[in-house]
């Protein structure tokens, strides 16, 4: 194998010197990871940086050859300079022409004061880097359905440097060139396209634009293309899913096209990259990664293993929207560092959902996202775990912190509410001013603020001091009433209450809705940011049924209804009279929620409420939130003489909407929730003749993963065909997906010693010899930890939290929310609460994990709270 070298030293002169404080970081040893002070000192003493990397992948391998020059600006050079490197090794390396030794310093190659010239600089290396299934930047997939092998990088937030030696923080963007040597019959992609053509099997890629080194990504192996008409991406996927990608890329490369046109035109800012190409990566441990110009997309994500509803039809398209948005927020504008992380999250997850509003209004994104994001959100910030949206990040090996619900679901709800603040002209000419001044650079939540302020005329500054800043939200609360005759309000009475109770308050826009039987309702328009304030311009209107705070979801914070409201709304959903307004229909649903979520109401009226309303209900999304929060309550909150009959009525309910609703989703949502709700030998046989092909859900084809939900649930509740049932699927189904499912579903089985012999696999290192792949373990926690074998796990649950720090240091971003959700989410006792405050007093708990800990601990307290306050 030939990598080629490029020994060349460009030299530059600059008269720009580095502050006292910067030399004093950089002089000092360098800790482990990357040092927000470190960053800065470097950021402020670089420029102009280039990366021409040689690299080379071959099958099998374990690791990856490689060579590289780096040539940079250095505006002083009075002290040593660290570059980041970790888990490989450097073989050689010479700094303007003279060698140096290769030695690492927790993660890092010091480049010497004594061979530094303020001006240019050339860094030669050689190195080897680790390449691995799990743990490692570049990761290696075994395709075991045709033997075919797949790698493909990820190095967000910090892990570029365990690649290559670089720079490895966002506000240092540099141009690479990549010349990469793999098998000739490979197919690679890069962030650029390909220099003319292949030579014995390396491939040159043109120079990027300047992106950050988080951002820059390749992949390898026997791709098979799918060519996207013109203007829209090509798509790439593993040989042995074309046939699969075949029938669902059109949908998403023409989304991709409509969204690019939308974003091109909205932000007043064409396409910022030469290309744009689509990766479906098997086991991928995000939903999705925008590197500049090549977005790889989780494979499960695009290609359905179930029978898809529309829901999750709209949710794929926000995929694919999300991560284009992040070509202008994040790549061509990317955070200066990761406590920015909401500048690029929290926009792209709400531009996607904006540019649905235009292009798909039938589909109700505004719905969707009451729904499916802000939920999401409230459930964190209520918690004593919770954070301001801009978090302090004193080191990139703590980024993976940022990452979750605060940053994805939190940051585009304020988003929605800041718009409605300040109106969609104002708010799009903001964000078009931000884009245009720091295009390929990098800003700071500041520099959005002034932008907007500046368009809006507005006091943003003080907007977002209170919802970036501060942590939690607010508790809205109404008190209304009429004059004595009763046909006109007197007053309208807005209270707002921290729920953590630090004391904070918050500037709130929102919409009050008055509701009316004999006509639509009236919405009034209020903003206020004090403990309380008199909704103007109400008095003398004719006296409503009832009062909603909230009125076109346009706010954030928990909006509880008053008691006469309360009656008046369930007397109106118990009707089941159809409305003209879905969001408004579904939110009152959630209102009434909300009540028991925060134990103001009993548990069995909802469910006995939303089991009346079930079978007539004839909206998809609204139908599933309501399964899952009657399968919620039953599994949580009641005791079993209770829910005993409640389940059988669920399973009744479920199966009845399953054959006989009148949409296709209907009928899904209603499977699914039969699949994860049987208990009764009556569903348990209804799951059997599904498997069996004697019933069939009307005009539904299952797929794979249908059939290995219900073989799962029949393990879980101890069905005597299970094990049976497990050996014919897995004959059925040989394929990837069908030996990680059956992995999974194995993992419910509710015997000791099956739980012993998953948590052990658990406890391994990812880059011990014969570890599980991460998305295996990821699927099967849920299995491992089911609410009803709550008294099986709970010997776990101890063992769960003491192997955190293991979690945080080894595994990808999202795992430690997985792992930490599944084992205190499938606790419902007072012991286990018990457990979870033993280890969180012990002393010195890392903060992060103590905050992660507390998030995902709120709900074990609730259920214990809710089943001591109603214990039925």
């Amino acid at each position: 194998m030939k990598i080629r070298m490029l020994w060349s030293i460009t030299l530059m002169v600059s008269a720009v010197t580095l502050a006292s404080a910067a030399q004093t970081a950089a002089a000092a040893k360098p800790e482990a990871g990357i040092a927000h002070a470190l960053a800065q000192s470097r950021a402020a003493r670089i420029s102009d940086l280039h990366y021409d990397l040689h690299l080379a992948l071959q099958p099998h391998a374990e690791t990856m050859p490689g060579a590289e020059t780096v040539r940079f600006l250095l505006r002083d050079a009075s002290t040593d300079l660290p570059i980041d490197y970790r888990e490989g090794t450097i073989t050689a390396a010479q700094l303007n022409g003279q060698s140096i030794t290769p030695t690492l310093v927790n993660g890092h190659l010091i480049l010497p004061a004594s061979h530094l010239r303020k001006g240019g600089n050339t860094l030669v290396t050689r190195f080897t880097s680790r390449v691995a299934k799990a743990g490692a930047a570049i990761t290696r997939y075994e395709d075991k359905e045709d033997g075919s092998e797949y790698f493909y990088s990820l190095f967000v937030p910090m892990d570029a440097s365990m690649a290559f030696p670089c720079f490895d923080q966002p506000d240092l963007k540099a141009r690479f060139t990549l010349d990469l040597s793999t098998p000739a019959n490979w197919v690679t992609i890069a962030n650029t396209a390909q220099t003319g053509s292949s030579t014995g099997g390396s491939r040159t890629f043109e120079e990027t634009r300047p992106i950050s080194t988080y951002l820059f990504a390749f992949a390898a192996g026997p791709w098979a293309k799918l060519k996207g008409k013109s203007g829209e991406p090509d798509l790439y996927v593993r040989k042995s899913q074309l046939a699969r990608a075949q029938s669902e890329a059109p949908h998403v490369q023409e989304m991709t096209a409509r969204g690019t046109r939308w974003l091109e035109d909205y932000f007043q800012q064409p396409y910022p990259f030469p290309k744009y190409d689509l990766v479906l990566i098997p086991g991928f441990p995000f939903g999705g990664m925008e590197h500049a110009g090549a977005t790889f997309l989780n494979e499960s994500g695009v290609l359905f293993r179930s029978a898809p509803t529309a829901n999750d039809r709209f949710t794929r398209d926000t995929l694919v929207l999300h991560e284009l948005t992040h070509q202008w927020f994040g790549d061509l504008v990317t955070m200066r560092w990761f406590d920015d992380l909401w500048l690029k999250e929290g926009f792209s997850q709400y531009m996607a959902y904006r540019a649905l509003a235009d292009l798909e209004p039938s589909s109700l994104p505004w719905k969707h996202m009451y729904e499916g994001i802000k939920p999401l959100a409230y459930g964190i910030d209520e918690t004593e775990g919770t954070t301001p949206i801009f978090q302090d990040i004193p080191n990139l090996k703590d980024a993976k912190s940022a990452y979750g619900a605060i940053v994805y679901q939190k940051a585009p709800s304020i988003l929605k509410q800041l718009e409605f603040k300040l109106g969609p002209d104002a708010f799009r000419n903001g964000l078009r001013a931000y884009l245009k001044q720091h295009a390929y650079g990098n800003a700071q939540w500041s520099d959005l603020v002034g932008a907007l302020q500046a368009a809006s005329k507005q006091d943003v500054q003080a907007w977002a001091n209170a919802w970036v800043l501060q942590r939690g939200m607010p508790e809205i609360t109404t008190a209304w009433s009429c004059d004595k005759s009763g046909r006109r309000v007197r007053r309208v009475t807005l209270s707002q209450t921290d729920v953590l109770n630090d004391g904070y308050r918050w500037p709130i826009t929102n919409e009050v809705l008055l509701a009316y039987a004999d006509h639509a309702p009236e919405r009034v328009r209020v903003e206020w940011n004090g403990a309380s304030v008199d909704v103007p311009g109400v008095a003398g209107k004719a006296c409503p049924k009832y009062v909603f705070a909230n009125g076109g979801d346009q706010a954030y914070g928990r909006f509880l209804l008053d008691a006469k409201s309360e009656a008046a709304v369930k007397a109106t959903l118990q009707s089941n009279a159809a409305t003209s307004d879905p969001l408004l229909q579904t939110m009152l649903w959630g209102a009434l929620w909300e009540n028991v979520h925060t134990a103001r109401s009993a548990p069995r009226g909802y469910v006995t409420l939303a089991l009346q309303n079930l079978p007539h209900q004839e909206d998809e999304t609204l139908a599933r939130l309501q399964y899952a929060r009657v399968s919620g309550a039953l599994q949580r909150y009641m005791s079993d003489n209770t829910r005993t009959p409640l389940v059988a009525q669920l399973e009744t309910v479920a199966t009845d909407r399953m054959l006989h609703a009148p949409e296709p989703g209907l009928r899904i949502v209603a499977f699914r929730t039969l699949t994860s709700a049987a208990e009764t030998p009556a569903a348990r046989d209804t799951l059997k003749s599904m498997l069996d092909g004697k019933t069939i859900v009307p005009g539904v084809d299952l797929r794979p993963l249908d059939r290995w939900s219900m073989v799962g649930r029949l393990i879980a509740v101890n069905d005597e065909e299970g094990p049976a049932r497990l050996a014919t699927e897995i004959k059925r189904d040989n394929t990837d997906d069908g030996r990680k499912f059956a992995f999974a579903v194995q993992a419910g089985a509710p015997d000791a010693a099956t739980k012993e012999r998953y948590f052990t696999m658990y406890q391994q290192a990812p880059t011990a010899a014969g570890a599980q792949q991460e998305d295996w373990l990821s699927q099967s926690l849920g299995s491992f930890n089911q609410v009803r074998q709550a008294s099986l796990t709970l010997p776990y649950l101890q063992r769960s939290l003491d192997q955190l720090p293991e979690i945080k240091r080894d595994r990808k971003i999202f795992y430690l929310g997985a792992w930490l959700g599944a084992f205190l989410g499938g606790q419902t006792s007072p012991q286990a609460e018990a457990v979870v405050k033993q280890w969180l007093a012990q002393p010195g708990i890392d903060a992060d994990l103590r905050r992660k800990v507390l998030e995902n601990a709120d709900p074990l307290e609730r259920t214990v709270r809710i089943r001591t306050k109603f214990p039925e």
